[in-house]
């Protein structure tokens, strides 16, 4: 050795056969969660099980370096991205970075004290750290040129990702260009997270209810599954959101100097910026601030799980850099996990407002995110058969928001274990129950259980918004005897007496209510659709049937073909609102109704042109379209007089197959239907 230089240290001993075992377990064991989670939507770990994983792996690797592989998680930003998506793929300008995820504040010290040690500060020194919340969305990067949005990429592995442009462009609040007088970039990227709010994504899962369908699990996945529409008017309907956090690219025009400004400048581009925010000085303000949001987490429109804090100068963000997988300026500090274990007791069946017997877990009590748990959804029979869960089992439950838990997986099945049987009756009134499908029904209307559920169901705020009248009022007025069927509520201002003499009620509550009442007689026709909780109807279909017959009685005297005409309309719906108005009790109702002086509002109705050059016609589109979107492709026709159908049957003359067309293409060749490819269509429309 020179004698002038200067000992290095002893190199890390190689790993042995053990831990190359271990590593390469580790890297499998995390692809698999990654593909389940992000591609599947079907997580098998906790976060906190998840992160052991990551974090004991990323210790081997730097202990052992020659361990690490071109494939491992630690080396990749993001999500492997689907195989066979239908979706176009892009690269981004600049890779999304992951950021490391701590789960206690020791780690965040710990993480603080690396960040200052390479800037070289006193250990006396405090860092200026920008803190956010962690939005549980859908990462996405909006690319601006010259003021103007011309794509929108999903996170993707983080150096390519989804081109969802279309989708994200319906996003209500989104500048379509840059506001403001600039200077602009000549070219951006803006970052930022895609969100549903609780009140949208409740509607959303109220909806797939309606619709007798296994809702989203969480709000993440809602996102996820609507940037993948390939009709942008799904994600319209949708609502959502987009918060900005960040940048990427950067090109044409002057930084500002830290974090904050940053959030400042693209507020005044249009865009919305996370209203929780902190500017903390030194490290303990940043643990104090992921306290202050986690107590307040079930008051937050936004689903969330944790804080990301920043290092706020972006001089030294930059001078900081990056590993190959994160940045070493900003750390994410997660919030206590929304999932837990515990015993499934006994498996009920529970009955919904539309009929529908489905079975529910009881559970030994459990404390989940501050709120104890006794019970969990299953949501059909046909989904517990497939989890095989079973009375006895330990199982791993997760709660999104306020929305009731739901039995993720089994953990541990003693011997004894008992799996739930399909009933054959119903639990409540003993009548034979029917299979529809994945979920078998009480047909009975007049059956208790469907009593309360309809009821709650029709006063609630997006259908007659009947107030002073929640779940415990109606509890008590059925108990009462005042409530004995559906339509006994628009007569109930005709007991005063009766009501004033229970408890909790008054002469002013009771005069709310006879008021709330009689502004319910006259609803929106959508509404009162919605009201109606006919199986498959949700809102937005209840607005479809609204615009489409524009009055109640039209839709009641509709045939079934007719009902299945409209937009957004298939035939198993169709089906049910059909047989709805068929119906001995529903008739019995709706003539109750009346007597009682409700009178829907008629609604404006959206018929086609009767003397277009397509009159007659009845158009049905399947697969995917290059130069049009489905509405497009459907207001083009209907302009022209045609009407447009989503079933294939001997009715239809005019079948548009895109890309991709399946079963609609293959039993239109069946019934000998006029097929036309995209080419066709096009020549058509600008021939009439």
């Amino acid at each position: 050795m020179d004698p002038g230089s200067s000992p290095q240290p002893a190199p890390a001993p190689r790993a042995d056969a053990r831990l190359v075992r271990e590593a390469a377990e580790l890297r499998a064991q995390i692809a698999r969660a990654d593909h389940l989670y992000y591609n599947l939507g079907q997580p098998e770990l906790t976060d906190s099980q998840y992160d052991a994983l990551f974090a004991r792996l990323r210790a081997l690797e730097e202990a052992h370096p020659e361990l690490v592989t071109p494939d491992s998680p630690t080396q990749r930003v993001g999500a492997p991205l689907p195989a066979g998506s239908a979706v176009p793929t892009a690269a981004h300008l600049v890779p999304m970075l992951s950021i490391d995820s701590l789960t206690d504040a020791e780690q965040v010290v710990e993480f603080d004290q690396r960040t200052r040690k390479l800037l070289g500060l006193d250990d006396g020194a405090e860092l200026r750290w920008a803190a956010e919340p962690k939005f549980d969305g859908v990462s996405a990067s909006l690319l601006y040129e010259d003021g103007a949005l011309v794509r929108a990429l999903s996170r993707g592995d983080g150096t390519r990702g989804e081109d969802v442009t279309r989708n994200v462009k319906t996003i209500r609040g989104l500048p379509l260009r840059l506001r403001g007088d600039g200077p602009w970039p000549t070219r951006c990227e803006i970052r930022g997270e895609v969100i549903f709010n609780r009140a949208t994504f409740e509607r959303l899962r109220e909806e797939a209810e309606a619709a007798d369908e296994t809702p989203f699990r969480n709000a993440r996945n809602a996102v996820a599954g609507t940037l993948k529409q390939l009709d942008p008017a799904v994600a319209r309907r949708r609502n959502l959101e987009f918060i900005a956090w960040g940048i990427g690219a950067w090109e044409g025009a002057p930084l500002p100097a830290t974090h904050t400004e940053l959030r400042e400048l693209l507020r005044s581009y249009g865009f919305r910026v996370s209203d929780e925010f902190s500017v903390a000085s030194g490290i303990d303000a940043v643990i104090a601030f992921h306290h202050r949001l986690e107590e307040r987490r079930e008051q937050i429109p936004y689903e969330m799980d944790g804080i990301v804090a920043k290092v706020d100068d972006l001089a030294l963000q930059q001078e900081l850099g990056r590993t190959a997988r994160a940045p070493r300026w900003a750390l994410a500090y997660k919030f206590a996990p929304r999932r837990a274990i515990t015993r499934v007791l006994a498996i009920a069946a529970q009955v919904g407002r539309t009929g529908a017997v489905t079975p529910v877990a009881h559970l030994a009590p459990v404390d989940l995110a501050g709120v104890t748990v006794k019970r969990a959804t299953l949501h059909n029979w046909a989904l517990l058969a497939e989890r095989d869960i079973r009375e006895g089992d330990t199982v791993e439950i997760e709660r999104a928001g306020d929305v009731i838990p739901e039995v993720l997986r089994v953990v541990e099945r003693p011997a004894d274990s008992r799996p739930a049987t399909l009933p054959e009756r119903c639990p409540t009134c003993g009548s034979t129950l029917e299979a529809e499908g994945k979920f078998v029904y009480c047909a009975n209307v007049d059956c208790d259980a469907q009593l309360r559920g309809r009821v709650v169901h029709m006063v609630g705020r997006r259908a007659l918004d009947i107030e002073g009248l929640g779940p415990e009022k109606v509890d008590q007025l059925i108990a009462a005897g005042l409530l004995r069927r559906t339509e006994d509520l628009f007569t109930l201002p005709e007991h005063e007496a009766e009501i004033t003499r229970l408890e909790g009620w008054g002469a002013r509550s009771f005069a709310k209510l006879k008021a709330a009442i009689e502004k319910a007689k006259h609803p929106p026709l959508s509404r009162f659709l919605l009201a109606l909780g006919i199986r498959h109807v949700g809102e937005q279909t209840a607005r479809d049937l609204a615009a489409h017959f524009g009055t109640l009685e039209a839709l009641e005297q509709a045939s079934e073909e007719e009902i299945d005409a409209v937009h957004g309309v298939g035939s198993e719906v169709a089906r049910a609102v059909h047989g709805f108005f068929r119906h001995e009790s529903n008739q019995r109702f709706l003539a109750a109704a009346r007597a009682a002086g409700v009178e829907p509002q008629a609604a404006p109705r959206s018929t086609p042109a009767a003397d277009g050059p397509l009159a007659g016609a009845v158009f049905c589109f399947t697969g995917s379209l290059e130069r049009f979107t489905r509405d497009q492709a459907r207001e083009l026709v209907e302009a022209r007089g045609a009407r447009v159908v989503d079933s294939i049957s001997k009715a239809v003359t005019h079948v548009v197959a895109g890309s991709k067309a399946g079963s609609k293409r293959a039993k239109a060749e069946k019934l000998g239907l006029q097929i036309l490819d995209e080419a066709a269509f096009a020549e058509l429309v600008q021939a009439t």
